[in-house]
């Protein structure tokens, strides 16, 4: 069952009939007008096994049910509450270009946005793929490390034989590790509500969004990735709203000169929507979007290099033990 971890809601925004996108595939190097139903979206990314299901009823939990996570925490908590986010943002920023009013989220409505933005990190393939593989790393360590420890004890080496292999349900622990650990999120969100935001304004609709819209630049070499990078020291989050605003979110240790447009929304130019769009396409994986279906900047540099990139932010954890690397 395909499932979206891109969900639909915000992929309309991008797209003229609500139903199709238009689309730039890099692994194919294509142009098409493709189905929101085909896009940002995995086989069975958040559906337990009947096993999972059984075994939860059977100890007693919280009833749940093969599509809880899809169905329950996504189409009918979170998503709903995310387009009515981004509508009020829309609202605001109409009544800036309008020069009707210069409303500036404040702390608690930065960390809603945040707190969404988290999510939709945590809802990506590759960043569900790096927690659990870290989970299960460290994991595999500490059991190994257990039976070394048993074997000294006991003096019997047929300890260390034992195979042991860390298993899990992974939708499960994807979800535990990330966007249903409360504390996690809103450890992220406080973090990313403290820095700068900035609204950038595109009164062309130009600005693309990805299957991996989310993307870290960072404007200090060799800085510790705190909170996965999205709130780490001389950082700019970025993220396109909708073909007509984006946002930057500046670390506010490092970028003091930009405290007088914090919350601000402000007419980007040319060189500001080349450079979110050049963003989006860089760390795409596969679907580049735009609602113009203006794809000239990822021609351009088509051309240029003979070849598209396939940049992607590394976080796996190097875990280390008494009996080496995992």
């Amino acid at each position: 069952m395909k499932q979206h971890y891109i969900p639909r809601c915000y992929l309309k925004r991008f797209s003229e009939n609500k139903k199709s996108i238009y689309t730039y595939d890099k692994q194919h190097s294509k142009k098409y007008n493709a189905s929101l139903m085909s896009v940002c979206c995995e086989d069975d990314i958040y559906t337990f096994s009947e096993e999972f299901v059984k075994r939860n009823k059977e100890e007693g939990n919280c009833t749940i049910n093969r599509l809880s996570i899809e169905t329950d925490h996504f189409a009918h908590t979170v998503e709903p509450l995310y387009i009515q986010l981004l509508n009020q943002i829309n609202k605001i920023k109409e009544e800036w270009v309008t020069g009707k009013d210069h409303y500036t989220l404040n702390f608690y409505e930065k960390k809603e946005l945040a707190l969404h933005i988290v999510t939709q990190y945590f809802r990506l393939p590759q960043i569900g793929d790096t927690l659990v593989d870290n989970y299960i790393r460290m994991e595999r360590a500490s059991i190994d490390m257990m039976k070394e420890l048993m074997a000294k004890q006991t003096n019997n080496d047929d300890y260390k034989k034992i195979k042991i292999n860390p298993t899990c349900e992974k939708p499960a622990l994807h979800a535990n590790l990330s966007y249903l650990d409360n504390e996690t999120l809103m450890m992220f969100a406080n973090a990313i509500a403290n820095n700068i935001f900035v609204f950038w304004i595109s009164k062309g609709n130009d600005f693309y969004t990805s299957d991996f819209p989310i993307v870290v630049s960072p404007h200090v070499k060799n800085v510790r990735p705190m909170f996965m990078g999205l709130a780490q020291y001389g950082g700019e989050l970025t993220m396109p709203l909708s073909p007509g605003l984006a946002l930057s979110v500046y670390d506010r240790s490092y970028f003091k000169n930009k405290e007088d447009i914090d919350g601000a929304f402000v007419n980007a130019d040319d060189k500001e929507v080349r450079r979110q769009n050049y963003l989006r396409y860089m760390y795409a994986t596969q679907h580049v979007f735009s609602y113009k279906n203006d794809f000239s900047l990822i021609d351009f540099i088509y051309e240029l290099e003979g070849a598209h990139p396939f940049w992607s932010p590394n976080y796996r954890a190097e875990i280390v033990s008494g009996l080496g690397k995992y």
